[in-house]
């Protein structure tokens, strides 16, 4: 494996969750008999990743009491006293993460593997050397997607007809965020400046992957499974 350190994005509110995330942050929402952060950490345990880092915000004492001496993969927080949205939090993480390169993923997906791991497909296609982000995405059949690609796999703007969703799982550098002067912002603010200079690219996952977003989405994918 190339790339073995990971951070888990968990400090949202969760408020599409309505009355579920009101005395649960939404990584400890239970899809069966585990929550889906540990869902997230024993699949990254068996990837054979050596470092998680972890930032956490809402009911923080939560998800570290939950998380407590459960894994032998040494797990890292970063606590963020005001919310930093998705781009200041992995910004005030890098010291925490001190890597060139690192994996990022939300805490609020599932997926299932069908030939290689997501992180296995990303890690082969990488490239340093014209990739500052490689963003992990999936066909979306039924409504708009995020995103389309070229012919070399990198990401462009097509406002008429974006077939693929950002699944959550990605690759990053450490230095376009040492760039950005402020504390909050979003991961989406990246990507806009990583199109523009023709350096964020995208993989399409061949799995299944399912994004528990909202009420109405855990429910579904709840039926999905009786």
């Amino acid at each position: 494996m190339g790339i073995t350190t990971i951070m888990v994005l968990a400090a949202g509110l969760g408020k599409r969750m309505k009355q579920y995330s009101k005395k649960i942050p939404k990584p400890l929402i239970k899809i069966g008999s585990e929550t889906l952060i540990e869902k997230i950490i024993k699949k990254l345990e068996i990837q054979g990743f050596k470092k998680i880092v972890i930032n956490i915000f809402y009911l923080k004492n939560k998800i570290k009491k939950k998380l407590s001496n459960k894994f032998k993969t040494k797990i890292y927080y970063s606590d963020e006293k005001t919310l930093l949205n998705t781009g200041g939090g992995i910004k005030n993480a890098i010291k925490i993460l001190k890597t060139k390169e690192f994996f990022v993923i939300n805490s609020d997906i599932i997926w299932e593997e069908k030939t290689n791991s997501p992180f296995d497909q990303l890690n082969k296609f990488w490239n340093k050397d014209k990739m500052d982000a490689l963003l992990l995405l999936y066909r979306e059949k039924k409504n708009r997607g995020d995103y389309n690609m070229n012919k070399s796999n990198r990401i462009i703007i097509d406002k008429n007809n974006p077939k693929y969703i950002f699944t959550g799982i990605q690759i990053l550098k450490s230095s376009i965020f040492l760039k950005k002067k402020e504390k909050i912002f979003s991961l989406f603010s990246i990507y806009q400046q990583l199109i523009e200079k023709k350096r964020l690219f995208g993989l399409v996952y061949d799995g299944k992957w399912f994004h528990i977003g909202t009420l109405e989405s855990l429910k579904e994918y709840k039926k999905m499974l009786k």
